[in-house]
C-alpha cells in the first residue's frame, strides 16, 4: 500500500463519519419540531434535566442538545432548542393520578 492509498482511505473514512454524525444531528432536530412531548410515552410535559458532567453531556453541550426528562415516565433524552423550557403545565398531578 503506497500513501497515496492511506491518504485516501484517511479521507473516505473521515467523510464516512461527518456525514454519520450530520444525519444523526438532522434525525434529531427532526424529532425535536414536536416539543414538549416526550418520545418515549408521548406525555405533553417534559422538563429540563439536570447535566452531569459526563462525556456524553459535554459532547450534548456542544452541539446545543439540552437534556429534558419526562414528568410521567421519567425518561431523559436529549433535545435541540432553549436551554430552559418555562411551561410546566398542570400534568403533574394527572401523572400521579395516573401512577
Amino acid at each position: 500500500m503506497g500513501f497515496d492509498t492511506l491518504v485516501r482511505e484517511g479521507v473516505l473514512l473521515a467523510s464516512t463519519v461527518t456525514l454519520c454524525l450530520l444525519a444523526a444531528i438532522a434525525v434529531l432536530a427532526l424529532r425535536t419540531l414536536s416539543l414538549p412531548v416526550c418520545r418515549n410515552c408521548g406525555f405533553q410535559s417534559v422538563r429540563r434535566a439536570h447535566s452531569h458532567h459526563d462525556p456524553l453531556d459535554m459532547f450534548a453541550r456542544i452541539c446545543f442538545l439540552y437534556p429534558h426528562r419526562c414528568e410521567k415516565c421519567l425518561r431523559r433524552f436529549y433535545c435541540f432548542g432553549s436551554p430552559r423550557i418555562h411551561r410546566h403545565s398542570g400534568n403533574r398531578s394527572a401523572a400521579a393520578g395516573k401512577s
